[in-house]
């Protein structure tokens, strides 16, 4: 009985087979990471009360990135550039105006803490809540969309930032420590002092 014989795969197609595969497994595992960053406990927090709400807030900030804005949090609309830049930008619709709607962005992908302080951004506009960021800069649609969108994860990152309270150091605890045992230790001394007068005084009356 003959045995057939496949053609043996060459070993650069099976190289780049395999890096194709690690580069899905790698988007894909980067996907559950972004939907696991701001947990329901977070997104349903309206201010941070407790030590363990101000260390889950930094830990999402610090892992929050440009890309974990949804495409669906905001709308884009384009219109022609003003001022300078010569006669390109104000014959094409480069100029972008990205409006973010706070209120469905609040509890879905961002945390409810970081609306009171985000009312102070200039970019802010009460009725309805949204976020309005125009950019005009560059010659190109494109280009503006990405200063837009720049914007508002800055705009986000410094609202949230504004009012977490970073951890207090060991060090700043070992000095805090040691400057209240120091107090301390001069208001001990100084009732001893007080002591020791008032009971002069006696022995002299």
């Amino acid at each position: 009985m003959s045995v057939t014989s496949f053609p043996k795969v060459p070993r650069g197609i099976r190289l780049l087979k395999t890096s194709i595969r690690l580069l899905q497994l790698s988007q894909f595992s980067s996907s559950i990471l972004r939907s696991a960053k701001a947990s329901p406990q977070l997104l349903a927090l309206s201010s941070l009360v407790k030590e363990s709400d101000h260390a889950a807030a930094r830990e999402w900030v610090d892992s929050f990135k440009l890309d974990d804005v949804p495409k669906d949090g905001y709308v884009v609309s384009r219109s022609r550039s003003s001022g300078p830049g010569g006669q390109h930008v104000n014959k094409t619709e480069s100029k972008v105006a990205l409006r973010c709607d706070l209120s469905k962005a609040k509890g879905e992908w961002l945390p409810g803490f970081v609306f009171q302080p985000m009312m102070k951004s200039p970019h802010y506009l009460p009725s309805p809540p949204a976020l309005l960021i125009s950019a005009q800069t560059s010659r190109t649609a494109s280009q503006n969309l990405t200063t837009a969108l720049d914007i508002l994860h800055k705009t986000i990152v410094h609202a949230a930032e504004s009012v977490i309270s970073n951890p207090t150091s060991h060090e700043q605890k070992a000095k805090v420590k040691r400057y209240i045992k120091k107090e301390n230790e001069k208001r001990i001394e100084m009732k001893k002092r007080n002591s020791a007068k008032k009971a002069s005084r006696r022995d002299v009356d």
